[in-house]
């Protein structure tokens, strides 16, 4: 198993990480022949797989360029970001959308980096064209270049015997056997829009879930729930998972970007085998001192 911190800064930020509870799902994943996450993000799991060699894949070409330039050229990674940043502190927050706008013609990973680390909550947004649309976080001046640094070299030792493609999670299910582990954290059910044009099809997932089950390999997977008032449920067929458990996963980057209010956002973890013990209560609970921060908030629906 990989000797990593119980929480790893993200090196990625990407709607949805399963960063706050990525130590305590990691203490179900089992041995395994092969370690799969078919969907990355900003693979807060890859810390805590238990075994050294993983292959990762995601639909977004920009975000596994990133992935790739971390793994193979930290150096450089990091010396990109700083430029650009240096630049945003000397010439003002009109970088932030020129660099906005180049990156929307070539989807360069640098570009990508630095407008994921310098806009409003760190949310990756597209609109309907496809095109990066959240705004310069105005109040902050980004995460500062040696401090991002270190966490890309932290981060480039845990996934250099990882893997990455811009692919299809089929793609990745198709070369699934016996005894191999797959992570699955799709987008919400039934969401579209965010990250790309196409609505999530459910139906197409459940039967994919069901080949990782005919093939022998065993999977965990988070997927529907709410945040706040607003329900994401889409109930996994229960002929398909053996266990399931509720995680509180953060509060709702949304809501707080809007003003409308701070959302405990809660997650369904489905199993398809047994675990040895169940997520502990901690992991339900995981709201802590942050949420006394906002009770000021209307949380009313």
């Amino acid at each position: 198993m990989l000797k990593t911190a119980k929480k790893v800064p993200p090196v990625i930020k990407w709607s949805g990480s399963k960063r706050n509870v990525a130590s305590e799902i990691g203490k179900f994943i089992p041995l395994a022949k092969r370690y799969f996450e078919p969907f990355v993000g900003g693979g807060a799991l890859l810390p805590f797989r238990k075994i050294q060699n993983g292959t990762a894949g995601d639909i977004i070409p920009e975000l596994i360029a990133l992935w790739n330039a971390i793994k193979l050229n930290p150096e450089k990674t990091a010396n990109e970001y700083k430029k650009r940043w240096d630049i945003l502190q000397k010439n003002g927050y009109a970088v932030y959308y020129d660099i906005r706008n180049s990156f929307n013609t070539t989807k360069n990973e640098y570009d990508f980096l630095f407008l994921t680390r310098t806009c409003v909550n760190g949310l990756i947004r597209y609109n309907e064209k496809g095109e990066f649309n959240n705004s310069f976080h105005i109040t902050r001046p980004g995460i500062r270049p040696d401090t991002l640094s270190n966490i890309i070299s932290q981060w480039h030792f845990i996934i250099k015997n990882v893997n990455f493609f811009n692919c299809d999670y089929r793609e990745l299910i198709e070369t699934a056997g016996k005894d191999d582990f797959f992570f699955l954290d799709p987008p919400y059910a039934g969401t579209k829009g965010r990250y790309t044009k196409e609505k999530f099809d459910t139906h197409e997932f459940y039967m994919q879930l069901d080949k990782l089950n005919t093939a022998g390999a065993k999977w965990i997977l988070t997927f529907d729930g709410n945040a706040g008032c607003r329900t994401y449920s889409y109930e996994v067929p229960r002929e398909i998972y053996i266990y399931k458990e509720t995680i509180t996963t953060g509060l709702s980057p949304f809501t707080k970007m809007m003003n409308t209010g701070i959302d405990v956002v809660e997650e369904s973890v489905y199993f398809n085998f047994n675990p040895e013990i169940p997520l502990t209560a901690k992991s339900r609970n995981q709201i802590n001192e942050k949420q006394a921060l906002f009770s000021g908030f209307d949380m009313q629906c």
